[in-house]
């Protein structure tokens, strides 16, 4: 079972090499009305997929639960399910902490039990 869009991606490619889309989903068992679909959910879901990518570029440390919050402050209101499922499919995450960097001392402790 493949995806609805590399079905598409398929069409796409047998229309390029000069088949009519008729034959084309013919050729390929697929229905002619997945051909032009777009979903309404990406229209819905684009101001607010802007306004986090700029938020999470804003406050790199931030993750979806909090700039969930900030969403709704401009208007975006979403339950958190929805933040989490738009957080991952547009590849947002925490930038991971950098390890402190330790400096090389003596051990003092070796030093007291020489004497």
């Amino acid at each position: 079972m493949m995806s609805a869009s590399a079905r598409r991606q398929q069409i796409a490619y047998v229309c390029q090499r000069g088949r009519s889309v008729r034959r084309a989903c013919a050729l390929l068992s697929v229905a002619r009305s997945t051909v032009n679909y777009e979903s309404r959910l990406a229209k819905k879901d684009g101001p607010a997929v802007a306004v986090m990518h700029e938020l999470a570029a804003q406050y790199p440390r931030y993750g979806y639960r909090r700039i969930q919050v900030f969403l709704g402050r401009r208007g975006h209101a979403m339950s958190s399910d929805r933040a989490h499922r738009l957080w991952q499919l547009h590849g947002l995450h925490v930038l991971k902490k950098r390890p402190r960097r330790r400096i090389a001392q003596p051990d003092v402790g070796l030093r007291l039990c020489v004497r």
